[in-house]
């Protein structure tokens, strides 16, 4: 890995690079991610067999190359290059690299088994302490003062989502943009009411000041495309979405998919910030 600074950051955010000559649209997240969070800056290539890659021997001094590059505007930044299972070892990042988030790219056109093939990103991360965010393309926006959504429903994953909610209002002044769905059903609607007391007990615990509200309707198989739909409508930058990986699936997503897997492609080209809902989370020290 690049050399240690006199004082470098605890916690990086990771830009995890399967193909180094390619890497326009992860840096352009990863940068700017980690500069509105004031982490370090990794740039990660695994040379795994399973993909057929570069060597580490010739992946080296391209990430050598690019660290040199993007420390003209970002000074900790470092690279790794590792060799062996990439889902091993984007598993332990928080161990191995001090993560506190990853960016990968996701290309609807990859083939399936490619690294960037939306369902092996899925994949790859579908045991991730971390949170991770997916782009489809160059991010012209950066990650500050933009608009953030996500949605809350009735579920107790809902409540995930939060914490980087409050990250992007607390340190990049983000517009939060709360997707609701209108329930009818007197016991769903009460527990999506808790679920909303609870996230405003939090923000105003952090000084956070307002959001605003949207009601989509949902359609199709899964709430959460309609999610994604409505905060392109609304012209967000980001989508904060949580995976099935910490709850039991219906029957649907069994013999369907499940909702990532058509969120993390939507149309759009929104990117999407995926928690895995776990116990042991990784979290900012802040």
């Amino acid at each position: 890995m690049g050399s240690k600074y006199d004082k470098p950051h605890d916690q990086f955010v990771i830009a995890y690079l399967p193909y180094p000559d390619k890497s326009e649209t992860v840096i352009s997240h990863a940068l700017p991610l980690a500069q509105m969070l004031q982490k370090g800056l990794i740039l990660l290539y695994i040379e795994d067999k399973r993909y057929k890659g570069m060597s580490k021997e010739d992946a080296t001094p391209i990430m050598e190359h690019l660290k040199e590059q993007i420390r003209q505007q970002h000074a900790d930044t470092q690279y790794a290059v590792m060799r062996g299972d990439t889902h091993d070892i984007i598993s332990a990042l928080p161990q191995v690299l001090y993560g506190v988030v990853a960016v990968a790219q996701c290309d609807k056109g990859a083939t399936r088994h490619t690294p960037t093939n939306p369902h092996e990103v899925l994949r790859l991360f579908n045991e991730s302490k971390i949170a991770y965010l997916t782009a489809q393309e160059v991010n012209s926006h950066g990650y500050r003062h933009n608009d953030i959504a996500y949605s809350i429903d009735y579920r107790r994953e809902s409540k995930e989502k939060l914490i980087w909610a409050s990250y992007f209002a607390r340190f990049g002044n983000n517009q939060l943009h709360v997707i609701c769905q209108d329930y009818h059903d007197e016991r769903l609607h009460q527990k999506w009411s808790d679920n909303m007391r609870f996230m405003d007990k939090i923000f105003d615990s952090l000084a956070i000041k307002g959001y605003q509200r949207h009601i989509y309707k949902p359609h199709g198989l899964f709430a959460e495309t309609a999610v994604a739909e409505r905060a392109a409508q609304e012209k967000c930058h980001l989508l904060i979405s949580t995976t099935t990986e910490g709850y039991d699936r219906d029957i649907i997503e069994w013999f369907a998919g499940t909702a990532e897997q058509r969120v993390i492609a939507n149309k759009d080209h929104l990117p999407v910030l995926f928690i895995n809902p776990r116990d042991d989370l990784f979290v900012l020290c802040d």
